[in-house]
C-alpha cells in the first residue's frame, strides 16, 4: 500500500500469531495493546433466544438510540454491519476523482479509494489539508478525527470549511472520539449534506466482535448506502446488543471515567520513561509516541519481546512524492529511516503494573 500504518501487511498489526513467530512465546500471556479497543467490553445478559433464531425486524429502534448518542436525527443514520464496510463502499459510490488522504493514518482509506479508480493526494497534517483545499488540489477528502495514531484533531470550523470549499464528499472517521471530550462532526450535518461520519461500537463500548457501525449523512449518501445494504445486513444479535449500549448512560458515564483513569495513567508512566526521547499524545483510547524510527522499533521490539504487543508506525517517504494514479497496484515503499515514527500503546487493563515493569527492565 502507498503508505505504512496499522492495517499494513509489513507489519501485521494486532496479530499475535504473527508476534509469536517473530519475537517467540513469552514467559507470561501475550498483553496485546495493539488495537486500541477499550478492555472493558460492554456486556449485556440475558439475551432472548429469539435473537439468535429469527431474522432482525425494523431497525428503527437502533437508528433512534444511535441518533440520540450521537447527537443527530435519525433519518441521518445508517446502521452498517461494521464501519469498515462504509470505509470500502463510499468511494465506490463516488465517480472518481482527487481525494485528499492522511499520510499516517488507517490504510484502509487509502486503499478503497484506490481501488475504486480515485487519484489520492496525501497531506501530513491538517494544516496541509487546508492548504491542498485552497489550491483546488483536490476534489473529496478524508479526516480521520481523532488520527490514529498521530491523535491529530481536526475542530468542526475547519470540516465546516472542507465543506464548503470542496466540491466533493468529506468523509470523517470518528471511530476513536467517544473517549473524548470532544462535538461530533454529526452536529453539522443537517447543513452540510456531503459530509459523510462514519461511527463504530468497537473501540469507546470494546464490541468489535459484533461487527456494528453507521454512516452519519443528510445527502445522497444516505440512500445510496441503503441500496448496496440490502436487508438483513446488520445482524439481529448485534442490533439488540448496540441498542442496549446506546441507551445505557450511567454505564457510558462510568466507562468514560474509568477510561479517562487509565489513560492518565499509561500517560504517566510513558512520561517518566520518555525523557525527551519521544513526545507523547493521547487519542482517548491509546497514547501514542513519536519519535525517531530506529529509537521507537528498538521500543517495540524490546515491549514485545517481553510479551506486550504494540503498534508501531513508520512514515515511508515524502509525502509529495505519494500522488497514486488510480488503478496503480499497491505496493510497500521502502522504508525511510530518517523520518519520524509512531508507537501506539493502548490501554492496559492491569493499570500498567506490567508495562511499566517491561520499561523499568529496558532501563537497566
Amino acid at each position: 500500500m502507498m503508505f505504512s500504518d496499522f492495517s499494513s501487511e509489513l507489519l501485521h498489526g494486532g496479530d499475535l500469531t504473527y508476534a509469536s513467530a517473530v519475537f517467540g512465546e513469552p514467559d507470561e500471556p501475550w498483553q496485546d495493546l495493539s488495537t486500541g479497543i477499550s478492555p472493558w467490553g460492554y456486556r449485556a445478559v440475558n439475551i432472548p433466544s429469539d435473537i439468535w433464531r429469527d431474522l432482525p425486524g425494523s431497525n428503527r429502534p437502533l437508528c433512534e438510540a444511535a441518533a440520540e448518542y450521537y447527537q443527530t436525527q435519525p433519518e441521518f443514520v445508517v446502521p452498517l454491519p461494521g464501519s469498515q464496510f462504509a470505509i470500502g463502499q463510499v468511494p465506490r459510490l463516488l465517480a472518481p476523482a482527487t481525494v485528499a488522504l492522511p499520510a499516517i493514518g488507517y490504510a484502509e482509506h487509502a486503499k478503497a479509494w484506490q481501488q475504486a479508480g480515485h487519484q489520492a493526494v496525501f497531506y501530513g497534517s491538517i494544516a496541509q489539508l487546508h492548504s491542498l483545499v485552497e489550491q483546488g488540489t483536490v476534489h473529496h477528502a478524508v479526516v480521520i478525527n481523532p488520527n490514529n495514531p498521530t491523535a491529530e484533531l481536526c475542530p468542526l470550523n475547519t470540516l465546516e470549511f472542507l465543506h464548503s470549499s470542496l466540491p466533493g464528499v468529506v468523509l470523517v472517521d470518528e471511530a476513536f472520539i467517544d473517549a473524548l471530550a470532544l462535538p461530533s462532526a454529526a452536529h453539522l450535518l443537517p447543513h452540510c449534506p456531503r459530509l459523510c461520519v462514519l461511527r463504530s461500537l468497537g473501540k469507546f463500548f470494546g464490541l468489535a466482535g459484533i461487527r456494528l457501525g453507521f454512516l452519519l449523512s443528510s445527502g445522497e449518501l444516505f440512500g445510496q448506502m441503503q441500496q448496496v445494504l440490502g436487508p438483513w445486513a446488520v445482524s439481529h444479535p448485534a442490533q439488540w446488543m448496540g441498542e442496549r449500549a446506546l441507551n445505557d448512560k450511567a454505564w457510558q458515564l462510568a466507562h468514560k471515567l474509568r477510561l479517562r483513569d487509565a489513560q492518565q495513567q499509561l500517560q504517566t508512566i510513558l512520561q517518566g520513561f520518555a525523557r525527551e526521547r519521544y513526545t507523547i499524545a493521547s487519542g482517548g483510547l491509546f497514547v501514542t509516541l513519536r519519535g525517531s524510527w530506529s529509537t521507537l522499533m528498538t521500543l517495540h521490539q524490546g515491549l514485545a519481546e517481553q510479551g506486550i504487543y504494540t503498534r508501531w508506525c513508520h512514515w515511508p517517504e515524502p509525502v509529495e512524492s505519494r500522488v497514486a494514479v488510480a488503478n496503480k497496484a499497491v505496493s510497500h515503499p521502502s522504508l525511510n529511516t530518517s523520518k519520524p515514527a509512531w508507537l501506539r500503546i493502548g490501554l492496559p487493563e492491569d493499570g500498567g503494573i506490567r508495562i511499566a515493569r517491561a520499561l523499568n527492565s529496558l532501563e537497566d
